[in-house]
């Protein structure tokens, strides 16, 4: 079931943030998922429930992406579930919110040697339109990363 978020999800939300970015995410940038515990999303959900859709099974969150304005802020699974269907379904549900808000092109940054992400997201109709240098929170603040800044045209 894909429903939107409410306050009381947020700490399965953080939970599936976590577990999502890092096995995403840490073997890429080390030096940025060793300031990433838990307690770092977790505060960094706080509130995190506006413009956020959630996949939900057997009453647990195991999926959910989240946008601000035009663009894709998270799109994450719980890595127990990858491979199951849940990824293009809370992808759909946000592309479908933002369709809704009247955004036409929208846009998300996939972080640079996640080829994973990026063929995911390609299948669904996703392409690159840049490479940018950018900055990812940590405990300690802000550590430079690279990401590929990906569009897509609403119909």
């Amino acid at each position: 079931m894909i429903r939107r978020a409410s306050a009381g999800d947020i700490p399965a939300l953080a939970r599936v943030w976590h577990e999502g970015w890092h096995q995403g995410h840490a073997h890429l940038t080390p030096e940025i998922a060793a300031l990433r515990p838990f307690s770092f999303f977790k505060e960094r959900m706080e509130g995190g429930d506006q413009n956020c859709v959630v996949a939900i099974v057997k009453d647990e969150i195991v999926g959910f992406a989240r946008w601000e304005g035009d663009g894709i802020a998270q799109v994450f699974v719980l890595p127990a579930w990858h491979g199951l269907g849940v990824a293009p379904l809370v992808l759909a549900a946000v592309e479908a919110e933002l369709k809704a808000l009247g955004h036409t092109h929208i846009w998300l940054q996939c972080q640079m040697g996640n080829s994973r992400a990026r063929a995911f997201y390609e299948k669904h109709g996703w392409c690159v339109a840049a490479e940018l240098d950018v900055t990812n929170g940590t405990i300690k603040g802000r550590a430079p990363a690279r990401v590929w800044r990906m569009e897509k045209e609403l119909s």
